[in-house]
């Protein structure tokens, strides 16, 4: 049973600590993910003390272990609050900063940590942390206990929870505590929902790209094919241009709308294709009414994909900045960073298709090799895109990278595949057995593996898979 008067309960208790904190003038080290949910999580807590007139300092890191906390704790800060990153190792943390500490997350957490007051985990209280908060949920939630007024950086949640993809309701719809969330920010005035076409770019790509970079579903024929689209969208008589502009989305009106969905659906009836798939074209948008038009920052699903170029292209200042409320040379910076990040994804996509020598496939998984072409802060990006595609749809996919003395793994599980292995748990139990260390969610989950023990890694994976997939067949 979900408990919400206890989840409450503790939030106001960390609420008054870091408030106290505030009020004695502490230095507050707020530790930050590098993705969308990490760089807002650990800007509401920053955007909480700041209002309070606290010290605080914001950084983001990649991953933790213990040697990162031992760098951290030279830094002699008054307390340290962990956003989105610390699951699993409580106990390291607790032996290296004592009772100057808490750890604000939703990922799943081992059973040692579900009584310790210092971990604040929406597990601990009957949640799903996949799909009904993020990190930065748990901490405007704090942040709520902080001030009342805080209610008007609820966007920052609803921007953690759609690009952590937890838009898994009806129609793309939020569930649970982020539904409580999305009230608040529409009760704001700061957040729009309505439902529309489920193109990604509808302020800042013409139509007709939108329509091309559609993979869910994908569209035969026009999924990936700029100039399909262009002649496809074109023959049904809609305006492509207004005033020499090329339109996007946010431009055409409902009949014009109609017009592109009647468009697409042949190509879905094509081939093969369930009602899911054509319901699936129409779903929950989130606009942020604040935000200029046409801007990347006005679609909810676009400000959380700028948000993760800039963490992984190692410019996380930049999206924290934005997140902060500057619109100025963070914006512009950040706009460069974005297409930079669009065409190093685009590239290494290209590149694992081209190799099938980089694609092998076991039992149970598919693995993409990444090995000396995809740095790491990438690796979670390239494992989205790549599970969306058909090649790699109906299988547990792994894309694998090398670090110093270690392989990297991020873990995706596409619906398609009809597996129900929880991927954060599965991948934790191995990887502490080899010597690594790994978590996440059921369907996204990440791990690190020594050099050495690869082998015997990838045996038991799929050992572990194929008896799962046994089990429910």
């Amino acid at each position: 049973m979900r408990q919400l008067k206890e989840f409450e309960k503790r939030a106001e208790v960390i609420g008054k600590r870091i408030l106290s904190l505030i009020n004695e003038k502490k230095t507050i080290l707020i530790i930050g993910h590098l993705d969308a949910d990490g760089i807002t999580s650990a800007s509401v807590m920053g955007k909480t003390i700041q209002r309070k007139n606290g010290n605080y300092i914001i950084r983001i890191y990649s991953e933790l272990n213990p040697e990162i906390l031992m760098e951290i704790k030279k830094g002699e800060y008054d307390f340290h609050i962990f956003c989105e990153l610390g699951a699993g190792l409580a106990t390291e943390i607790e032996d290296i900063f004592k009772d100057k500490w808490i750890i604000l997350d939703h990922h799943q957490i081992p059973s040692k940590e579900q009584n310790m007051k210092q971990v604040f985990n929406i597990w601990q209280f009957n949640y799903d942390g996949s799909k009904e908060i993020s990190a930065a949920g748990m901490a405007y939630f704090v942040a709520k206990k902080i001030d009342v007024n805080n209610t008007d950086i609820s966007w920052l949640p609803v921007v953690a929870m759609i690009a952590d993809r937890q838009d898994q309701g009806e129609r793309r719809s939020v569930l649970s505590l982020n539904r409580m969330i999305l009230d608040d920010a529409v009760k704001e005035g700061l957040v729009n929902v309505r439902r529309d076409i489920l193109l990604y770019g509808r302020e800042t790509k013409p139509v007709y790209m939108a329509l091309a970079s559609m993979n869910t579903p994908f569209i035969p024929g026009l999924s990936g094919n700029r100039d399909a689209c262009l002649a496809t969208l074109a023959s049904t008589g809609l305006e492509m241009k207004q005033n020499g502009r090329w339109r996007t989305l946010a431009d055409l009106d409902e009949d014009e709308k109609k017009k592109v969905i009647e468009s697409i659906i042949p190509h879905l009836t094509q081939v093969e294709t369930s009602n899911e798939d054509v319901d699936s074209l129409i779903g929950d948008v989130y606009t942020l009414e604040k935000e200029d038009e046409h801007s990347s920052l006005r679609d909810v699903r676009e400000f959380g994909t700028l948000l993760n170029a800039c963490g992984r292209m190692k410019h996380a200042g930049v999206g924290v900045s934005i997140c902060l409320g500057d619109r100025n040379e963070s914006l512009i910076e950040s706009e460069q960073i974005l297409k930079e990040y669009r065409k190093t994804l685009s590239q290494l996509i290209q590149m694992v298709l081209e190799d099938d020598t980089r694609i092998i496939e076991k039992n149970a998984f598919n693995m993409v090799i990444g090995d000396g072409i995809v740095n790491e802060e990438m690796l979670g990006s390239l494992a989205s895109v790549l599970s969306g595609i058909p090649r790699f749809e109906l299988k547990i996919l792994l894309v694998r990278t090398t670090t110093v003395g270690h392989y990297k793994f991020s873990l995706r599980r596409p619906p398609q595949a009809g597996v129900s292995i929880n991927l954060g748990i599965t991948v934790k139990e191995i990887a502490d057995q080899y010597g690594g260390n790994g978590g996440g969610h059921e369907a996204a989950a990440g791990c690190k593996i020594p050099t050495a023990r690869l082998k015997v890694f990838l045996r038991t994976l799929n050992k572990r898979l194929q008896n799962n997939n046994e089990n429910n067949g």
